[in-house]
């Protein structure tokens, strides 16, 4: 029962890519005011996943271009802080849900232990 694990490292990786997107929000939100800023967001969890899995994950390369911003101003700014705060939210239930399946795993080992 106890060899593979890989609830867990899924786990791992799912909150280590909701500090990735709490990272890129934080950077918009402090560029917010910066003339020609792009908005970024982490790549989505599935490419992040399979990426860590062949180890091809490099730093650079968990965060991109926001696609489609909310809006652009006229100064080419693409961050929208009304957007940034509901993927920070969105973030921020990403990393509950993490801790969730740690914390419902490490009930099930307990469990299948007797303690």
């Amino acid at each position: 029962m106890f060899e593979s694990l890989d609830v867990l490292r899924m786990a791992q990786a799912y909150a280590t890519h909701a500090a990735s997107r709490q990272q890129a929000i934080s950077q918009n939100v402090a560029n917010a005011d910066t003339p020609g800023y792009r908005s970024r967001d982490a790549i989505p969890f599935a490419d992040y996943w399979n990426a860590s899995l062949d180890g091809s994950l490099a730093d650079r390369g968990r965060l991109r271009l926001d696609e489609n911003p909310a809006t652009v101003a006229p100064d080419g700014n693409t961050v929208s802080v009304e957007y940034e705060m509901m993927r920070a939210v969105e973030a921020r239930q990403q990393h509950e849900m993490a801790l969730g399946i740690y914390s419902m795993s490490r009930d099930l080992m307990r469990a299948s232990l007797g303690r």
